[in-house]
């Protein structure tokens, strides 16, 4: 399922990556790191698929006994927390996508309209200034559009919010369940004690680190987004009044 999940995204990647068009800021590398975040997911998970394999005890231990002691040690979910934050920044990137599909519809419309009364005027201009002044318009000016500027913002609060919880989990609650040391076990019904491992521990801790990492540079591109908007539109906005969009550069 995970595979078919990754498979689905490439094509939705692809077509988005030849679209030239940018109807808000880092469109396109948005767009790259759902697809990126997909794979990510996917190949960390490997070395976790037999996880119950990978779980072995010393000595002359039965099976309801090891059941019990891999339970007692990974007593909280690590893939399906995976999956669940992969999901939410799928999840939020694509309703900022719907959402701005919204505006720029409403948009289309009042440009149709504004067209119909000002035809003299666009017959004059050239090729040239017709073609810059259309790409122009595929960039979203969220100065005009507050209700947009506050969706933009809240987009990028909640992905700093999401991941800086998936990077913490990471390190704090994932990582200590590989760390390679021995694991002691002893529960009411197998008293024991029974000194357990769990082989592969080296791959395992590095699919952790890889999602750190990926976790960490959307961290990193989301607040540099978030505060460029707070600095450009909040800031120079007070002080100087309305001005031009940088998005319409």
């Amino acid at each position: 399922m995970a595979a078919a999940a990754v498979a689905g995204l490439i094509p939705v990647v692809h077509s988005v990556a030849g679209d030239k068009t940018s109807y808000y800021l880092g469109r396109q590398m948005w767009f790259g790191f759902t697809g990126l975040y997909g794979l990510v997911v996917y190949v960390a998970r490997l070395p976790w698929a037999l996880l119950h394999q990978d779980f072995w005890c010393h000595g002359n231990i039965s099976t309801p006994c090891l059941v019990q002691c891999f339970e007692a040690h990974f007593d909280r979910p690590v893939v399906g927390v995976w999956y669940f934050f992969c999901f939410t920044f799928l999840a939020l990137f694509f309703l900022l996508e719907f959402f701005v599909a919204q505006l720029r519809h409403k948009q289309a419309k009042l440009r149709a309209l504004a067209a119909q009364g000002d035809q003299c005027e666009a017959s004059s201009l050239t090729g040239v200034r017709e073609e810059a002044q259309g790409q122009k318009r595929t960039i979203l000016d969220f100065h005009r559009e507050k209700m947009m500027l506050d969706l933009y913002l809240l987009y990028f609060l909640l992905q700093l919010l999401s991941q800086g919880l998936f990077a913490t989990l990471l390190l704090f609650a994932h990582l200590p369940l590989v760390d390679s040391s021995p694991i002691r076990c002893s529960t009411p019904l197998c008293p024991g004690p029974f000194s357990c491992l769990v082989r592969g521990s080296k791959e395992k801790r590095m699919s952790i680190y890889t999602l750190f990492t990926l976790a960490a540079v959307i961290l990193l591109f989301c607040s540099s987004f978030f505060a460029y908007s707070v600095h450009h539109y909040f800031l120079r906005g007070v002080a100087y009044g309305p001005r031009k969009s940088p998005w319409a550069d």
